[in-house]
């Protein structure tokens, strides 16, 4: 019998909604199964450089998953442009531990996305 795999960040564990819907994942080849450490496979990978209408029309994602920071961009730059672009859907953005994790997460709703944005930590 294979035991479950360990979720390091139980806060996506509380989103069960996760394994149903249409996630788009941008920049989270790292963090994603199979090479990272959060099982979410069924998820359509992407860098966030890909981005786009066409996309999001192609995708038609119910929830975009991503990391607080990456190499070539941070979280709030891709709300921003999920703003710009109309997205409606749910945001789930992965960050490290954090001291005040909750400012974080304010500060990234308050780009625009409101209620819709969830900040995951370990």
């Amino acid at each position: 019998m294979t035991k479950p795999p360990v979720v390091l960040y139980p806060r996506l564990a509380e989103l069960p909604a996760l394994r149903e819907e249409r996630v788009l994942a941008l920049d989270c080849q790292e963090l994603l199964a199979p090479k990272g450490p959060i099982p979410l496979t069924h998820a359509v990978m992407r860098p966030s450089s890909d981005l786009s209408a066409a996309l999001l029309a192609e995708l038609r994602p119910d929830r975009i998953v991503l990391p607080l920071f990456t190499g070539s961009c941070d979280a709030m730059t891709v709300v921003e442009q999920l703003e710009a672009l109309r997205y409606a859907g749910k945001i789930v953005v992965i960050a490290p531990p954090l001291p005040k994790p909750t400012l974080v997460e304010r500060e990234l709703r308050g780009a625009g996305p409101g209620d819709r944005l969830t900040l995951v930590t370990p």
